[in-house]
């Protein structure tokens, strides 16, 4: 299991280590530790909160660290990014610098830079399919332009830019919309027999809405509950992201509004770098099986016993 964190400054040596080995193979260890010396312990010191590492049982298997401007209010910088060799082409610095743009977004910051050498071809691949924008130099090689002596004597440079926009905000009128607390399962319990016509609170327990809340949404017109996500990121697969339980009160089916809860928690799992949300419906609900369909959701045939004895379920699966 790979989990993102923030970076503390105690990761310093891990990572060091990390960039030592994981250049070996394309570096004499002379020049791995040369490498490492653009990674000074200042970066962990003072921004360790903005930067990411990713790490299973084993240690540390990525890391990205970065910074959000402190002259320019609208930029934030990503200065340096390892990833394990076994982990590369998996998506681990796409979930990073995703993760990366999500924070900086949220922090008002409208840009993002980076830099990198002109003979790395793949870093300057990797930017553009990232959205980056390679920023003009004066002079070009291999077709990229380049900023002589950028970094000191014979250390040039290729400069990226991403515009991330201003932080979208979604509404949907006459509703409005949050991220789920823990003392919303009260009502939504109160709820969901009512909604449903037959027994259906007992599929959700209290568990799902005190430990996944903030990525959960409800929805409420003039103080009522009127709809719900109750959904995850997956902590053991991190390309996924799952759908536990929604509803929408009878009195605004038809409205969007379902539509619209499930368009956010797909906005909350792209931004976590997340490219599958998954869900499961039983055979019996055809509203449900043409509601994801909709939405693009792939059903399965029906899968016996799915949660157990007799309890068939339908597979949803959508790939974002």
């Amino acid at each position: 299991m790979h989990d993102v964190r923030p970076a503390r400054t105690a990761d310093y040596p891990a990572l060091v280590r990390c960039v030592q080995q994981w250049w070996g193979d394309s570096r004499t260890p002379e020049q791995a530790r040369e490498l490492s010396l653009l990674l000074p312990r200042l970066f962990l010191q003072h921004f360790a909160d903005t930067s990411l590492v990713l790490e299973d049982e084993t240690g540390v298997r990525a890391f990205l660290v970065g910074f959000h401007s402190a002259d320019r209010a609208h930029e934030a910088y990503i200065h340096f990014v390892g990833v394990d060799p076994r982990l590369r082409k998996q998506g681990v610095a796409r979930r990073l610098y995703t993760a990366f743009f999500e924070r900086a977004a949220a922090a008002g910051r409208t840009e993002v830079r980076a830099i990198t050498s002109p003979g790395n071809t793949g870093s300057i691949a990797f930017h553009q399919a990232m959205g980056f924008a390679l920023e003009a130099g004066d002079r070009e090689a291999g077709g990229v332009p380049v900023r002589s002596d950028y970094d000191g004597p014979g250390q040039d440079r290729v400069a990226f830019r991403r515009n991330l926009g201003a932080p979208e905000v979604r509404t949907l009128e006459p509703f409005t919309t949050r991220a789920a607390a823990p003392r919303d399962f009260d009502a939504v319990v109160s709820v969901v027999d009512e909604w449903w016509g037959r027994p259906a609170s007992r599929d959700l327990t209290r568990v799902f809405v005190n430990h996944f809340y903030d990525t959960s949404l409800i929805a409420e017109r003039d103080g009522e509950l009127a709809g719900f996500v109750i959904g995850f990121l997956s902590p053991s697969d991190p390309r996924e992201a799952y759908v536990h339980f929604s509803g929408v009160a009878p009195a605004w089916r038809r409205s969007g509004l379902g539509r619209f809860l499930y368009e956010r928690f797909f906005d909350r799992a792209r931004a976590d770098g997340r490219t599958v949300v998954k869900a499961i419906t039983s055979p019996q609900n055809e509203r449900s099986i043409a509601f994801h369909s909709a939405l693009g959701f792939v059903p399965s045939e029906p899968i016996a016993d799915y949660d157990g004895p007799s309890l068939d379920r339908v597979a949803f699966r959508l790939e974002l």
